[in-house]
């Protein structure tokens, strides 16, 4: 019943949003994926929103839905023009809307890439013996190890399905090292965003979660976590960074507009997932690593 009134709530916020999206035609649709609490993130992303329609001589509309999918259906239903994505949304994105990536952003060193994070309670990181973080599918080997010897024995959450970091790419290593995450777990499940996921680790809800290098600093910073609350048990290999995308019928003067003023966003506007200081123009092929998580991903179902 839950899941059937949350679908409800997502159908009936597309409809509004829509609605809007019709009554300003003349205005391009800035989608938004909600990795962290929509609101905060429209407020966020608005100077930089500001700064491009000044840019382009174009009015934005910002628009986000409940889940990550509902930009993605947004984006397939010509209601959005073009989004913030990460790169497994993309990649769905891509598939289902035509969605073409176009900038990434890049931090002050030029890094464009992320890394996906298991977080964990202190106490369940002391029972599986992991003092620092495990890396990459080697590491994933011996979480599966420890966590084959306590089988049943802690609660895991992902974000959500459409996440690359809150589930793709973890599902996608934990795939690989043979862990099947209702076998191994006592309760599985998922909390939406990657700051709710940090907080339930925090809160003791959970023992166990799926997150990223970009929401955990963000909120260590912030004094919302603390590595005495939440401790990184492993990390994933680099990932392509969440990609902006345009839809591929968009006129072509549109779209290079689009790029241009992305790439001269002034660094006192700049905005985008993590420490962003500018962007980088890049291609669908960037994301190729992303496609096959999602092929193996689609193996399971």
């Amino acid at each position: 019943m839950k899941k059937f009134l949350i679908a409800i709530f997502g159908i009936l916020t597309l409809m509004a949003v829509f609605g809007r999206a019709e009554a300003r035609e003349d205005c391009l649709i800035m989608g938004l994926i909600p990795a962290e609490d929509p609101r905060a993130m429209m407020e966020q992303y608005t100077p930089m929103k500001n700064w491009m329609e000044k840019d382009m001589g174009m009015c934005i509309t910002i628009f986000t839905a409940t889940d990550y999918t509902g930009v993605v259906e947004a984006m397939r239903a010509k209601k959005v023009d073009f989004a913030w994505f990460g790169p497994f949304s993309y990649v769905l994105a891509h598939d289902r809307a035509g969605a073409e990536a176009f900038a990434v952003g890049m931090d002050a060193k030029g890094s464009t890439t992320y890394r996906s994070y298991l977080v964990a309670t202190p106490e369940a990181a002391q029972k599986l013996g992991i003092a620092n973080p495990l890396e990459g599918e080697a590491g994933m080997n011996i979480l599966a190890g420890k966590l084959n010897n306590h089988k049943k024995s802690f609660t895991f959450a992902f974000t959500e399905t459409a996440s690359t970091s809150g589930y793709a790419v973890p599902r996608y290593y934990m795939m690989k090292a043979g862990i099947d995450p209702d076998k191994v777990f006592k309760k599985v499940g998922y909390v939406g965003t990657h700051d709710a996921a940090e907080l339930v680790v925090k809160n003791k809800i959970i023992d166990m979660v799926a997150d990223n290098d970009v929401t955990y600093p963000k909120m260590a910073e912030s004094g919302k976590i603390s590595p005495d609350t939440n401790a990184v048990i492993w990390k994933s290999d680099p990932l392509p960074g969440s990609p902006l995308a345009l839809r591929s019928d968009l006129p072509e003067s549109i779209k290079e507009k689009l790029k241009r003023s992305i790439s001269r966003v002034p660094k006192d506007v700049v905005t985008g997932y993590g420490k962003i200081t500018g962007y980088k123009i890049v291609s669908d092929k960037d994301y190729t690593l992303i496609k096959e998580v999602k092929k193996a991903i689609d193996s399971l179902k």
